[in-house]
């Protein structure tokens, strides 16, 4: 695992201390949440990394869409999320780690797609990021950002809390295709609405 910085550490601690009641705010399944996970595009019996995975509240929906054969990777940095994830017993179709989502346990082409729900402005370096997603992921595997809210709506909120998350913003579309692209991506659909936030971007082939 790669050593965290500070900043990092000082996020670590910010989740840790939400951990108790997140499901019943932040991590409270709403419909658009459920319906925007249906859209995702996931794949019966696909293995699905999930960075970010928090209380596991996330993992639990995308197994209901991945069907029994599926299987759902989490990672995140917060010990305190990760314990509440394990409490939901979803083993052996669902498993949590302790990791940074910049430096994973996971073998070159592990997974069939990345799911990073809720957490994309929470990591410092998202090139560094983006790349370690297309090092797991399989040929023409499927990454997958979202959030149940606009950009705009999104980044107003995360200034308006302060502290660590002040600065965790989207980047524009423009910045965010860039990024995507030179990480090795190739962009499906790209939405940005009112109700939610959703990129599908596919793994691109490598020549030969």
């Amino acid at each position: 695992m790669a050593e965290r910085s500070e900043n990092i550490s000082g996020k670590q601690r910010f989740f840790d201390r939400e951990a108790a009641r997140w499901d019943k705010g932040e991590g409270e399944v709403t419909e658009g949440i459920r319906a925007l996970v249906k859209d995702l595009g996931l794949g019966a019996g696909d293995i699905v990394i999930e960075p970010g995975c928090g209380t596991g509240v996330i993992s639990e929906l995308l197994l209901e869409e991945l069907g029994a054969r599926g299987r759902v990777y989490g990672v995140d940095i917060s010990e305190k999320m990760l314990e509440a994830a394990k409490a939901k017993s979803l083993v052996p179709r669902a498993f949590f780690h302790h990791a940074d989502a910049a430096c994973m346990p996971f073998t070159n082409g592990f997974a069939d797609t990345v799911v990073c729900f809720r957490v994309f402005p929470h990591l410092d370096n998202q090139a560094a990021v983006l790349a370690e997603f297309n090092r797991v992921l399989k040929k023409d595997g499927l990454l997958v950002i979202a959030h149940p809210i606009s950009r705009e709506r999104l980044n107003e909120l995360h200034r308006n809390a302060g502290g660590d998350v002040a600065r965790d913003l989207l980047p524009e579309e423009a910045e965010m295709r860039q990024l995507l692209s030179d990480s090795g991506f190739e962009i499906l659909s790209f939405v940005d609405q009112e109700n939610r936030y959703l990129i599908r971007a596919r793994k691109k082939r490598s020549d030969g």
